[in-house]
């Protein structure tokens, strides 16, 4: 099967989950996925719990083989940005070795990659070595709301020895991460409200504008040197292992170079003992995503608004809860908050850090996978993995161990070129079928 093809078709669906106007493209995605897996004769439905359904999918199992459960997501992030885009988003184009368009790297293309070794080995052989079953949700972009009543209604059906996860980034297609690690995350929109509408701006010097308010309340959120200036947020978080810290030393991305990748010219690093590598990957955040509040047309309208709001994230580290963190977030906003201001929080996102103990691990089928990828990462991109923590989160990794003690093996196919999230996204064609000739291996000799 003709990945290129496969995909094109695949990034036409304009799967955006947190759009409500798009819920035709997150069907069509999910026809395409239910037509691939019938094409190989493999057993798939929807299952809907929340706002998108669930494509699960299983081949014929068998009592003697091991099992792996593959998860990936067919929902991407909006393109609403499309004039910052030099192709259409969703109309896969090719350019200079890549394949750009909306998903092609997150999460569309990496877990493509997974699908088209699976049709390579059902194509070629009668029967595949190993039992597989199969998660592609429609919710990761929008906190994978629904996912824990999923795995709980389904932990019957979904038991496996391990899981694999293609949704994490690598440095290059020359040395491959395997990621041990990945943050938790709390998102919230704040809202303070002042008087019940827009004033003339001549009323000001009286009365406490909302947006002075908010940003006042966001800059006390830091200390100046950085930190976040919660009580208690740091106090559940472990500081990186030994072995982790020696992992890091490998990375070949200097501090100037990484700087030239993320188009900054300075770091700024709170505890100077850690690299930028080591603070994005080992300490939590907390961040402004967007923030509102005013006229925001052309020129100048002079008002005082009624309301100003930010939207906040956080991402955490092992040992840190979700539940935890939102509980101090919230009382520090409240006490920051102004008597002239009314307060509004809402939480969008909470899912908890997961951290896969490498040199602790008791699961004899992990081991043995980790250790197969291993020789076919070398074999198939040329040198050995790097073992590291990733800055990023996704919730159903934690989800599956908390629920279903199920460990996950996440291996990356995604970069820092591939612009995830951002305008024209991509990702590098060699990547994707190198990724595709690794799991054909991988699932044959496990």
């Amino acid at each position: 099967m003709d990945l290129k093809k496969f995909l094109t078709d695949y990034v036409a669906c304009k799967s955006v989950s947190s759009d409500l106007t798009l819920e035709n493209g997150m069907a069509d995605a999910r026809k395409h996925l239910i037509q691939f897996f019938k094409s190989l004769a493999i057993e798939a439905r929807e299952i809907k719990f929340g706002r998108h359904a669930v494509v699960f999918a299983k081949t014929e199992q068998t009592s003697h083989k091991p099992t792996i459960l593959v998860y990936g997501h067919y929902d991407v992030q909006p393109a609403d940005d499309g004039a910052l885009w030099e192709s259409d988003p969703f109309i896969l184009t090719e350019k200079d070795g890549r394949w750009y368009g909306r998903g092609t790297s997150d999460n569309k293309g990496c877990h493509s990659a997974v699908l088209m070794a699976i049709y390579d080995l059902m194509s070629t052989q009668q029967e595949l070595p190993v039992n597989l079953k199969f998660i592609l949700e429609g919710e990761e972009e929008i906190g994978s709301r629904s996912m824990p009543q999923f795995l709980l209604n389904m932990q019957d059906e979904l038991a496996a020895d391990f899981a694999i996860v293609v949704d994490t980034c690598s440095l290059d297609e020359e040395n491959i991460v395997i990621t041990t690690g990945l943050r938790g995350i709390v998102g919230c929109e704040i809202e303070l409200k002042g008087q019940d509408h827009d004033l003339h701006s001549g009323y000001g010097g009286c009365l406490l504008n909302p947006i002075q308010a908010l940003v006042d309340l966001c800059s006390a959120l830091h200390t100046r040197e950085g930190f976040v200036n919660i009580p208690n947020f740091y106090g559940a978080v472990v500081p990186p292992r030994d072995w982790e810290r020696e992992q890091i030393k490998r990375l070949p991305t200097l501090n100037d170079e990484l700087k030239t990748a993320l188009g900054i010219k300075y770091f700024k690093l709170p505890n100077g003992e850690f690299s930028a590598a080591e603070t994005m990957r080992f300490f939590p955040t907390l961040e402004f995503n967007g923030i509102r509040g005013g006229f925001q047309g052309t020129g100048i309208k002079t008002i005082i608004p009624s309301c100003a709001s930010v939207k906040i994230s956080c991402r955490l580290v092992p040992n840190q809860k979700a539940e935890e963190i939102k509980n101090l977030l919230a009382e520090t906003v409240t006490k920051l908050c102004p008597k002239e201001m009314s307060l509004a929080m809402k939480f969008e996102q909470a899912s908890d850090p997961y951290l896969f103990d490498m040199p602790n691990n008791t699961n004899e089928a992990l081991f043995r996978a980790v250790k197969i990828a291993e020789s076919d990462i070398r074999s198939t991109f040329g040198n050995h993995p790097i073992y590291l923590r990733e800055g990023g989160s996704i919730g159903l990794v934690s989800m599956l161990k908390e629920i279903l003690d199920i460990d996950s093996l996440l291996i990356g196919l995604s970069t820092a070129n591939d612009n995830i999230h951002a305008p024209n996204e991509s990702v590098g064609i060699a990547m994707l079928e190198k990724g595709r000739k690794f799991f054909r291996m991988f699932f044959s000799e496990f």
